[in-house]
């Protein structure tokens, strides 16, 4: 069994909105300046910089990585490809606070510097289980091989599985900047599954996107169990494709699956 984390155990966007939200705090304590205003700035300040780099958009891809994760992460035990964002990252993380406090008028090298620590220490500190992840992974750690296959820096997805409570309960990790290549790459379908000893003919890919997990189980012929969300994005119809809106719905189709249903 295949699991992602971000969007499909873990509440990710919910980390990413505190980080802001504790660093914004600092500088509302120490400038004044409205804590949800500076958090909207930093965002947009953080991702235009990110972006402005245009080497890494191929690396972003690849990996799946993002500004987020630049600016809480130094992607330690990461393969030699990333050698040069791990060494352009702190220079980034500085330029991003001070450009975003900048941007609404304040010139202050100690507070960007306070604002980033506050956005690293708040990044992975309070990681909350998506509702059903619980009762999911604890049914399934009981019978199943379980391994977790998640893109992003090996450093940051580590500390969430242990933040959440996660850590100890599945058996393997595969990250994608620790192995080299990212889901959708059938690649990392295949070493998640060998990973635990099983076999492609047996697992089962969940996840909650589309062009990563999705289609990353589909280039190894894995079925998948794609979390859609409310509302679901357009894609076409696949019988190896069952949409459920919940983490919290997946066992009844897992187990419909494992039987031999839809």
């Amino acid at each position: 069994m295949v699991l992602d984390l971000d969007g499909t155990l873990v509440d990710e966007r919910g980390t990413v909105d505190a980080a802001f939200l504790a660093a914004a705090q600092v500088v509302q304590d120490q400038a004044g300046v409205e804590a949800n205003r500076f958090a909207r700035t930093a965002r947009v300040t953080a991702q235009r910089l990110w972006w402005k780099a245009t080497w890494i958009d191929p690396l972003s891809d690849a990996f799946g990585i993002s500004a987020w994760d630049g600016l809480s992460e130094d992607f330690t035990n990461a393969v030699p490809a990333l050698d040069r964002l791990r060494a352009w990252l702190p220079a980034y993380r500085q330029a991003a606070w001070r450009l975003a406090l900048g941007t609404v008028g304040v010139a202050d090298t100690a507070l960007a510097e306070a604002a980033s620590s506050a956005y690293r220490e708040c990044r992975h500190q309070d990681v909350r289980l998506l509702p059903g992840a619980t009762d999911l992974v604890g049914t399934l750690v009981h019978d199943r091989r379980l391994v977790l296959l998640t893109n992003g820096p090996g450093d940051g997805q580590r500390r969430k599985v242990e933040s959440s409570g996660l850590l100890g309960l599945v058996p393997d990790v595969v990250i994608s900047t620790e192995v080299g290549f990212a889901k959708p790459d059938r690649r990392a379908v295949s070493l998640a599954i060998e990973r635990v000893g099983g076999q492609p003919d047996t697992a089962i890919m969940i996840g909650d996107t589309y062009d990563r997990d999705v289609l990353g189980a589909l280039n190894c012929d894995v079925p998948a169990i794609w979390i859609t969300g409310p509302v679901r994005p357009e894609h076409p119809a696949h019988p190896l494709v069952s949409p459920v809106i919940s983490t919290a719905e997946v066992l009844p189709v897992l187990h419909a699956l494992e039987n031999g249903g839809a």
